[in-house]
């Protein structure tokens, strides 16, 4: 009875220790999310992309660092409409995408031809620092 007993409760201990919490599945904030201005100089474009998915609560990958010049393809493959707004443009007159535009399965792209940090977000499932948000750093060619 004895051996039973420890059995049950060794085949119990690992029972309970496999099923763990299920793991967020938000992007953590960036430590820094200040957009940087960008350069006056403009390059042309420069033939090169670089996708990012927009997943139900994630932009993938998060960050991401380009050439100026470089198009940017945002591809929705979640299930969810969802939207790609510059942080210090939440209208989106300058750039980006709304939700009407931006359904499962849509792209939007944007070729970024100025040096700087874009960093923008998903109005309708994150902010400007947490949750569904990304940035782009746009170096000189």
């Amino acid at each position: 009875m004895r051996t039973l007993c420890i059995v049950t409760a060794l085949a119990l201990s690992v029972a309970v220790t496999a099923c763990g919490a299920d793991p967020n599945d938000s992007v953590k904030a960036l430590s820094s999310t200040t957009t940087a201005a960008p350069s006056e100089v403009t390059y042309p474009p420069n033939g090169e992309t670089t996708k990012v998915l927009s997943l139900d609560n994630n932009f993938i990958p998060q960050v991401i660092e380009v050439k100026a010049g470089t198009e940017v393809l945002w591809e929705n493959n979640g299930r969810n409409p969802h939207n790609v707004v510059p942080a210090d443009d939440p209208k989106a007159t300058e750039w980006g995408v709304l939700e009407a535009a931006f359904q499962p399965k849509d792209t939007y792209s944007r070729v970024f031809d100025r040096p700087g940090t874009y960093v923008y977000y998903c109005t309708i499932h994150g902010t400007p620092k947490a949750a569904m948000f990304g940035s782009i750093t746009v170096t000189e060619p």
